[in-house]
């Protein structure tokens, strides 16, 4: 994850109004559930959520981490853990091509700067100028590579298919389901969920993991298994706002005569978070 305002998950409240007795009106009819019903039936323009609104020289700062762990019954638990920060200062707001300034921060590692360049509904990254296709499981922005395109008009409830063509950070090429779980339409922000599975290496993955079996290390080879991932993430004016996503599958491990079975597991998290002078130190 090079990147690198909460889901909100709560229901309207009851509403009370006046209530009339004639003999043709014998039961109070359920305001709230009808009320419910139109705002989940009610349809949003998809830009209203995904489409970039910022002002040049506003900031945007997420905080994130991915942790990587292989389980096994043939050897100790291995765990692998990173995370850092991202700010974001808009140098042009234009929402199909807009640029940045990006300080990022992996703790453990020296600061680095760039100029990043988001094009192609999000499918193109570019730091300083090195272009690349935007494989990473999450990001400041929509990014239509891993998410597809979603309908013009947005319901509660609507989902759509994305064929994934290429490995990518959490996966390998394959296809995913992404559902809208809830809209705030008030505070531009919708919930969606994602789940898909793929075969294969995944992008930047490692080909072999350093084993310790009865006090020995043994370099060994992985040959995955069928991935399996699921998550949930919020945007609101086209920034990721909140996200977590979990990937899992068996793996084998083989080396010398020697073969371990194994589960892997990876999840990321990333939110948004306030920037100020101290957030990048």
């Amino acid at each position: 994850m090079k990147i690198a305002a909460i889901a909100l998950t709560g229901l309207l409240l009851g509403i009370n109004a006046p209530y009339y007795h004639s003999p043709q009106n014998t039961k109070r009819p359920n305001l709230h559930k009808n009320h419910l019903q139109k705002r989940y039936e009610k349809g949003y323009s998809s830009d209203d959520f995904f489409k970039l609104k910022i002002k040049v020289g506003e900031k945007q700062g997420n905080v994130f981490s991915r942790t990587i762990s292989y389980k096994s019954a043939d050897f100790p638990e291995i765990v692998r853990r990173v995370g850092g920060t991202g700010i974001y200062t808009v140098l042009n707001n234009d929402p199909s091509a807009p640029i940045f300034d990006g300080i990022f921060r992996y703790d453990g590692r020296p600061e680095s700067r760039s100029k990043v360049e988001i094009n192609n509904m999000g499918k193109t990254v570019s730091y300083d100028g090195k272009s690349a296709t935007n494989t990473d499981a999450s990001g400041v922005l929509y990014n239509s590579f891993i998410w597809g395109v979603p309908p013009a008009k947005i319901h509660a409830g609507d989902s759509w298919k994305v064929v994934i063509p290429q490995a990518w950070e959490l996966g390998g090429a394959g296809s995913q389901t992404v559902t809208v779980v809830d809209i705030d339409d008030l505070n531009h922000t919708i919930r969606l969920k994602r789940e898909g599975r793929s075969d294969g290496f995944y992008d930047n993955d490692v080909k072999q993991l350093d084993v310790t079996k009865d006090g020995k290390a043994i370099k060994m080879d992985i040959t995955p298994g069928l991935s399996h991932w699921t998550g949930y993430t919020t945007f609101k004016n086209g920034f990721v706002v909140s996200d977590e996503l979990m990937v899992t599958r068996p793996i084998k491990l083989i080396s010398e005569g020697l073969s371990f079975s194994a589960d892997q597991r990876e999840y990321i998290l990333l939110n948004e978070m306030p920037v100020d002078a101290s957030a990048a130190m």
